[in-house]
């Protein structure tokens, strides 16, 4: 048994020592088998014993080759590497190492819109937007910087419209985003003019409007607290006739139960002031106005996010909310809520509904959406500027489609219909009555 043993070992070895040479005896007998063959016929191995040294033969030179081929395949892969670097062309600008944490993005967006106001002639324009941003994460640190420069100088809106014999006013770029953000374990910091952190849907915040103050994120598993301390305006206390700086404060607790379901509730408040000599000496949007008094709002934003038997995701989501200063507003004479006719202006709500998300190329999505936003319930400095030309005291559908045609180009179409809710209430902010506005754009992003 014991020069078994010490054959059935050899045997082993030869097999691994010849295994780098196997592809040379696929033609004739292998070595090992010849070897066995040998010992069976003097009778030092039985037929029992030759066949298990064979299987054991069989699975050494197998793991063997397998483990040669890895190697080889390894050594060809470096190689090409490096040929492709040395392949580089001899004028190419090596890229320093310090923008190895350099992100750059941007993305620009072809429109075509009609909108139909009071029933006037249908007023077509084509329309375009670019942007374009950098962030910078610093080495070995949890701070960033972030700049971005995007087309149109409004706070709500970065679209020029095309025309002019081609000439370039409106063309020109503007700083949309400048931020230094720092982020460590479970809380998040960010100075300057950002996106802000909150979870609101876009009636009730314009997507294109970027705060510019400081925003805190604190995370606490399934809660998490978000702030914001925003400089709405500063005044020249230099000017006689000056008032004082004003503010927008604003914070939320966001609750979700990691299923899909987020409840947000978020509470406003700006310092009662109003804009008499501005520093910025602008206020550029869709019916913006100077009045930052009497808007103390409590909003609470659901979202429930869920997969169909299809596998497709949707989204049911809604936010009402109140301002519990709006009673004021109306009877402020010298604000734009003022109306000697205003019944109860003071509750804003909507609910919607959306199918599938057009992120991939070959996937679409679908929405319908209902908005109610009665008089001085909000204000037109932050609602959505497109549904009813951002008019107060409206509520009407928004229907919207989106098809990703490529992973960085989609497609959509966005259809509004919206009218006043209270004819009565003649307030300045209802700069519009009934109105019908239709969107189709075509954007790429990288």
């Amino acid at each position: 048994m014991k020069l078994n043993k010490l054959t059935q070992t050899a045997i082993l070895s030869g097999a691994l020592f010849s295994a780098p040479f196997a592809h040379q005896l696929h033609a004739g007998a292998d070595t090992s088998d010849i070897l066995i063959d040998v010992l069976v016929r003097k009778g030092i191995l039985t037929e029992e014993e030759a066949l298990e040294i064979r299987q054991e033969v069989e699975m050494v030179a197998a793991a063997a080759e397998a483990e040669i081929v890895e190697n080889a395949v390894a050594a060809a892969t470096q190689e090409a590497k490096a040929t492709v670097a040395s392949a580089a062309p001899a004028n190419a600008v090596p890229m320093p190492k310090a923008l190895d944490n350099l992100k750059l993005y941007g993305d620009a967006r072809f429109r075509f819109q009609g909108e139909d106001v009071d029933d006037n002639d249908t007023r077509l324009r084509w329309r375009y937007r670019a942007r374009f941003g950098a962030e910078y994460g610093f080495a070995e640190s949890p701070f960033s910087l972030g700049v971005r420069v995007e087309s149109g100088s409004a706070n709500d809106s970065t679209n020029n419209n095309f025309g002019g014999f081609f000439d370039k006013v409106g063309d020109e770029l503007f700083l949309g985003l400048v931020y230094l953000n720092y982020e460590g374990e479970n809380m998040e910091i960010s100075l300057g003019k950002h996106k802000h952190p909150f979870t609101i849907d876009g009636a009730f915040w314009d997507g294109d409007i970027n705060p510019e103050g400081i925003s805190e994120s604190f995370d606490f598993g399934s809660w998490k607290l978000n702030l914001g301390q925003y400089i709405i305006d500063e005044e020249r206390e230099d000017k006689a006739g000056s008032g004082d700086d004003d503010f927008l404060f604003a914070a939320q607790a966001e609750w979700s139960n990691g299923e899909g379901l987020t409840v947000a509730p978020i509470f406003f408040a700006t310092t009662d002031g109003e804009s008499y000599v501005s520093e910025s000496a602008t206020f550029k949007g869709e019916n913006a106005i100077k009045y930052f008094r009497n808007f103390h709002v409590l909003a609470v934003p659901v979202e429930y996010s869920f997969k169909g038997e299809n596998g497709i995701g949707q989204k049911l989501y809604g936010t009402v909310g109140m301002n519990f200063s709006a009673d004021d507003a109306v009877a402020d004479v010298d604000s734009p809520f003022y109306s000697a006719n205003a019944g109860d202006e003071d509750t804003f709500f909507n609910f919607g509904y959306q199918y599938g998300s057009a992120k991939k190329a070959g996937t679409w999505q679908a929405g319908l959406e209902y908005r109610h936003i009665e008089g001085a319930s909000f204000t037109p400095n932050l609602t959505d500027s497109d549904f009813g030309k951002n008019s107060m005291n409206h509520a009407g559908f928004v229907l919207s489609y989106k098809y990703a045609v490529t992973d960085f180009f989609t497609a959509g179409l966005t259809y509004m219909d919206s009218d006043t809710i209270d004819d009565a209430y003649d307030a300045a902010v209802v700069a519009k009555d009934d109105v019908k506005l239709l969107q189709i754009d075509a954007a790429v992003k990288f």
